[in-house]
């Protein structure tokens, strides 16, 4: 779990095989298919050490079609 990091948008982030789920502030969770997860927790680590934004960079990966979604987890 990854969740080293200030968002205004987003609590934590899951990565599990190619499964990753994101949880929201406000305790929504969503699971996104993810082709390439190791890549993406990579350039999230990165974004996370250069202090941008994660909810901006989830953002983009989703429309990106980084991340693809699966289900509302919760």
């Amino acid at each position: 779990m990854i969740s080293n990091f200030t968002s205004s948008a987003i609590e934590n982030i899951n990565a599990v095989d190619d499964t990753v789920t994101v949880t929201f502030n406000g305790g929504r969770s969503y699971d996104y298919k993810s082709a390439d997860v190791s890549g993406f927790v990579s350039a999230l680590n990165n974004v996370i050490k250069a202090e941008e934004s994660v909810g901006k960079f989830v953002n983009f990966s989703i429309r990106n079609k980084d991340l693809e979604v699966i289900t509302n987890a919760v």
